[in-house]
């Protein structure tokens, strides 16, 4: 059965209330437009007849996105880790190589 929408435009016509559903989610139909869902239906309000539009998260989020941002956080914790233990072993050995000193108390 055909489902009429009254917008400010125009009147918009769909084939069943799945695709309203879809056109609410879209932004295609607003949730203050008129619905009637036959002919001898008054015309109400989309939201009175569909409720709000319900955004699923999963059809709006980029998982590559963050699979990419995941990705590059370790890679960059990874690398930092790697840097400040070249650098300490790197400044423990030149300590190390370095003479003692010739008078006084040790603190080895």
């Amino acid at each position: 059965m055909p489902v009429r929408i009254r917008t400010a435009e125009g009147e918009l016509s769909y084939v069943g209330v799945e695709e309203v559903r879809q056109a609410l989610k879209t932004g295609l139909v607003d949730a203050s437009d008129e619905i009637s869902l036959s002919e001898s239906e008054p015309w109400r309000p989309v939201r009175e007849v569909l409720g709000s539009p319900q955004w699923r998260w999963r059809d709006h989020f980029q998982w590559y996105g963050l699979t990419a941002l995941l990705i590059g956080m370790f890679l960059l914790g990874a690398g930092l880790l790697w840097y400040v233990l070249l650098v300490s072993t790197s400044l423990l050995w030149f300590n190390m190589k370095r003479r003692a000193p010739r008078s006084g108390n040790r603190w080895w």
